[in-house]
């Protein structure tokens, strides 16, 4: 058409505004409204104030909104919104109510969106009350209101604690037949749980019965265990169980965690059995939650009493099951187990990882076969298999506490040369044998190796220190009775044992290797090997 020199209309510029992104596409728009020497008309301002909306730029569309209002022109209900929205995020509230007030002067009525977008804004700024306000005269109005507004509503009233008017509203939601979704049932979920009025779960249960299902069920089920409520979690799953003939397996899982979170395992155990009740198939994940429980609490009797069930019924185990057992068996210092449970998993389909080495090497080490553990240690390197951090750190924990601290040296020494880095938990580990062993001069040598590796010391590492500088060994330390090992030395650590505190404040609990329980999580389904160490100690 330019190349034409053929002039546009109005028309074209409304399409033209419509087609265009950005800000520098409008401004070709404006300039070509004045080469062709047209007018802006009511709907072209409207498209063009939209457009600055979509860019983003708030404050050339507000500067349009100006014009428009100068001659006399208004916009309709979705471009005030929209307008409304942008200004509610930009948190410009003045020129909210504003706008606001002038929609209503131009007989542009608000409706359910106009006023949802309100009451989220007055809800952030913390005035629950006017949101409610806002809310009846929505209602009085006559919109109607949706399960958005309900949500924003509620989101308002909860964030402020007000727990009695969050139930007036959810019920008002309900009798309204406005099902509640996730979000609606999340936002009383945590009121209650902050105000410590979880009893009154069963008051919602009641009040929102018609719409009460398996999902439903299964998501306060998970929500509740993820925040730590476990008799409430569980109180909830048995109304499932009793009211539904079909389970929900995410429910049913997040139920399994938290039973062993909280040292349930009897009644995981039970769980594990039933789920076929409700037409769930217990699968792998759910064998490795309770496997790993029981290995932390050392049942043993019941780990291979779960562990040949699973072998006769399925599901098959995988390499994470077996990690967890060779864990499990090692900590109870069983080794003969955990050298049996190797040997299934290098005759099974998977095949050992690192992992699997790391947990029999621990195994084998801290239990007092430390030719064996380093075979196997040998082992993996021969079938290709790259050693990590915790397998170094391993290998030099136990032989640095069996006073063969050149090799637990080599071994630092070897590691860094083939390219693993030692974290701040080796450095403690090989600080420590030095440290004991009186090799001051060594010792001092690795700290400064520790500082131009840029690693930051922690309490373990300046409790160490403490002792070198004093040149005494005899600080205050717990000692421990290991039934495999004998007496172990504690190290200096913050904040668990009331007695051996020292006047920098540490205290003692555990050994060096003990600081990766501490910091890392137990795993069931994911190749983290650092979790790995923790199902190791």
């Amino acid at each position: 058409m330019e190349q034409l020199g053929t002039p546009g209309n109005s028309s074209t510029v409304n399409i033209l505004i419509g087609a265009f992104d950005g800000v520098e596409g409008l401004e070709k728009c404006l300039h070509l409204v004045k080469k062709w020497d047209l007018r802006f008309t009511c709907y072209t301002y409207k498209c063009l104030l939209q457009a600055y909306l979509r860019a983003d730029d708030l404050n050339r569309a507000l500067q349009v909104y100006r014009e428009m209002r100068r001659k006399g022109y208004k916009l309709d209900s979705f471009g005030y919104n929209m307008l409304l929205h942008a200004l509610a995020k930009d948190e410009k509230v003045d020129q909210v109510y504003q706008v606001f007030e002038d929609m209503k002067k131009k007989h542009c009525e608000p409706d359910e969106y106009t006023y949802t977008i309100l009451i989220r804004m007055i809800g952030r700024l913390g005035k629950p009350n006017d949101a409610l306000a806002l809310f009846h005269e929505m209602l009085s109005k006559g919109c109607n209101a949706d399960s958005m507004t309900y949500n924003t509503v509620i989101e308002a009233l909860a964030k402020s604690r007000m727990v009695d008017k969050t139930m007036v509203v959810f019920s008002k939601m309900v009798e309204n037949n406005c099902r509640p979704n996730e979000f609606t049932y999340s936002l009383i979920l945590n009121v209650l749980a902050a105000e410590g009025q979880l009893g009154r779960m069963d008051e919602v249960l009641e009040i929102s019965s018609k719409y009460m299902n398996r999902s439903i069920y299964g998501y306060l089920v998970r929500m509740l265990s993820k925040l730590g409520h476990a008799t409430e979690a569980h109180r909830l799953f048995c109304n499932m169980w009793r009211f539904h003939d079909k389970g929900d397996r995410d429910a049913y899982f997040a139920m399994l965690e938290s039973l062993c979170k909280t040292g349930k395992v009897t009644e995981a155990i039970d769980m594990l059995g039933k789920t076929h009740e409700k037409g769930i198939m217990a699968d792998t994940s759910m064998y490795n939650t309770v496997f790993s429980a029981l290995g932390k609490t050392k049942q043993i009797a019941h780990l291979l009493d779960l562990y040949e069930k699973m072998k006769q019924d399925g599901p098959k185990p995988d390499i994470f099951t077996y990690n967890i057992l060779i864990s499990s068996f090692g900590r109870a210092g069983r080794v003969d187990d955990a050298v049996r449970i190797f040997e299934e998993l290098e005759n099974s389909d998977c095949k050992p990882d690192v992992v699997s080495y790391n947990s029999l090497i621990n195994c084998l080490g801290k239990n007092g076969d430390l030719d064996e553990a380093h075979m196997r240690f040998k082992e993996m390197q021969e079938r290709g298999m790259n050693p990590d951090v915790v397998t170094y750190s391993t290998l030099i924990e136990c032989f640095g506490k069996t006073d063969k601290v050149e090799m637990a040296y080599s071994l630092f020494d070897e590691m860094i040369a083939e390219g693993c880095c030692p974290n701040i938990v080796t450095y403690n580990i090989l600080l420590d044998c030095l440290e004991k062993s009186g090799r001051t001069a060594d010792a001092v040598d690795l700290y400064s190796k520790l500082k131009e590796q840029g690693l930051t010391p922690d309490s373990i590492t300046y409790a160490i220190l403490e002792r070198l500088q004093s040149g005494s060994q005899r600080t205050h330390r717990i000692r421990r009775q290991s039934p495999i090992t004998g007496w172990v030395v504690s190290p200096l650590r913050w904040g668990r044992a009331n007695e051996g505190t020292s006047a920098e404040g540490y205290r003692i609990v555990g050994n060096i290797g003990d600081q990766w329980s501490d910091l890392l999580g137990a795993n069931v389904g994911k190749p983290n090997y650092e979790s790995a160490w923790m199902m190791m100690n």
